[in-house]
Parts: C-alpha cells; structure tokens; sequence
C-alpha cells in the first residue's frame, strides 16, 4: 500500500473535517446558548436539551459542509483521481458522528440524519475536484 497515495489523503481528510466540524459546533452553540461548560457532562446535557431546533439544523447543515471540505481535501492530497481516500473520509467521520450522537443527548432525528449525512458529502467533495475525463481509481 502506498502510503502518500492512500493512507496520508485520509489522516489529512479526516484531520480536516473533524477541526472544521469542531470549530463549526463551537461556533453554532455559542450563537444558540452562550457558553457551555464542557468540563461538566450534567450541565452540557442540560443545555444541548434546551437548543432551539434551529441550532440542530445549523449543526447537520455544519456536518454536510465539513464532510464536503473533508472530501475536497483527501482528493487533493491523493492526486485528484482517487475514490477511495474520499469514501474512507466518510465512513470516518461517519464513526465519529455515531460516537458523537451516542454520547451526548441529541435529537432522534438528528441522530439518523447524522448517520448518513457525512458520506454522501465527502463524495461530493471527491467529485468536485477530481480531474475531469479521467475514469474513477480506487
């Protein structure tokens, strides 16, 4: 396995998309609520009980977009003519968002959305950059 054209456009997806979706969360949740205090799980459960149901819509609408720019960047990393860094990207931050909705109290609907969300979008990321007129490489 070549690892600057396989393994390196995922760690850098991956690394992308979970620092944009990060600072996307922190950014959304500061509008919706203020500060939250994330050292104290009780308090942080409270408030995510309390979002506006906007809040929510941002956050999945956050997620689409990172996942997007996620699969943007594993393609540019892995020269543009790759699936498969794009795809891994995904069920990557795909993991993430079911350990994310496993944990804190989310939304049922949010959850499911958050369950298939990601992977979709990093394709699109993929698919946006890759070279035109060249057959898809796995």
């Amino acid at each position: 396995m070549n690892f600057t054209r396989y393994v390196l456009p995922v760690v850098v997806g991956a690394m992308a998309g979970m620092i944009l979706i990060t600072l996307g969360e922190v950014w959304i949740t500061m509008q919706g609520v203020g500060n939250i205090d994330t050292h104290n799980p009780e308090a942080m459960a409270v408030a995510i009980k309390n979002l506006p149901t906007k809040v929510f819509v941002y956050l999945l609408m956050n997620y689409a977009v990172c996942s997007f720019g996620a699969g943007l960047a594993a393609t540019l990393v892995g020269g543009r003519k790759l699936l498969r860094p794009a795809l891994v990207v995904g069920v990557v931050l795909t993991l993430a968002g079911v350990f994310n909705s496993m944990h804190l109290p989310h939304p049922a609907w949010l959850a499911v959305l958050n369950f298939v969300v990601y992977l979709p979008f990093s394709y699109m990321g993929c698919l946006v950059i890759r070279k035109t007129g060249q057959p898809a490489a796995n």
